[in-house]
């Protein structure tokens, strides 16, 4: 029951602690309305558009220009509000106007974002409701996250996350819905939840160091692991 529990969500307390977080985590994915967005950028066609990307896609690819952005201006550092540009894949620039990017506000990649890959600078270091609800991101890759914080996730097509070394705390609220195929758990990560993969951890690899808590995790879920 430990290692096959959550692959077909059986048991009455499990249904319902998983549905009650579930539920709390979609009424908490705020962001931007998604009349704000151009009807351009947010045609059904590149919404339900299912093509798969790969994390070499996401890694080759151009840096996203700072004009397809809209910004707070902290004085020292930025905050992205909107993307207005109509590329699935996101490379968040280090800077803008030589200043950090710092944070990701107003759910500009949550919800209805037509966006299937994201990858987010080092000076990017904290995530919270960033990706919900996104039914069409597939990748996410960052280097400099330290936590994860609630909602973050919850979408139904995400395949593979690497959120570098250096995270260490991951929410309990974050679900992903979707066959995962991939998740990186780098060594300081000492507690995750067990019913993370509602549906079912089939496809999932685990990655990590050794010995770590990503092992004993994998093994608790019934996941593969790979060492790095």
């Amino acid at each position: 029951m430990k290692k096959k529990g959550i692959r077909k969500g059986r048991g009455r307390v499990y249904v319902m602690v998983i549905m009650a977080a579930f539920a709390m985590g979609l009424m908490g994915c705020g962001g931007t309305d998604s009349s704000d967005k151009s009807a351009e950028v947010n045609s059904s066609e590149q919404v339900t558009d299912s093509a798969e990307i790969t994390v070499d896609d996401v890694k080759n690819h151009a840096e996203t220009p700072a004009s397809d952005f809209e910004y707070v201006d902290h004085g020292d550092s930025v905050s992205i509000k909107a993307y207005n540009g109509s590329d699935p894949i996101v490379v968040i620039p280090e800077q803008i106007d030589g200043k950090d990017v710092i944070s990701i506000i107003d759910g500009p990649f949550s919800n209805d974002s037509f966006i299937k890959g994201i990858s987010l600078p080092d000076t990017i270091k904290e995530l919270s409701y960033t990706f919900c609800n996104n039914a069409c991101l597939q990748v996410v890759l960052a280097t400099g996250v330290e936590t994860v914080g609630e909602g973050t996730f919850n979408c139904d097509n995400l395949r593979i996350v690497d959120l570098g070394d250096k995270v260490t705390t991951f929410n309990e609220s974050n679900f992903f819905l979707g066959s995962m195929e991939r998740l990186h758990i780098p060594a300081g990560v000492t507690e995750l939840n067990k019913y993370m993969f509602m549906d079912g951890t089939e496809k999932l690899t685990i990655v990590g160091e050794a010995g770590s808590y990503a092992e004993s995790y994998a093994s608790e879920i019934g996941a593969r692991f790979e060492a790095e």
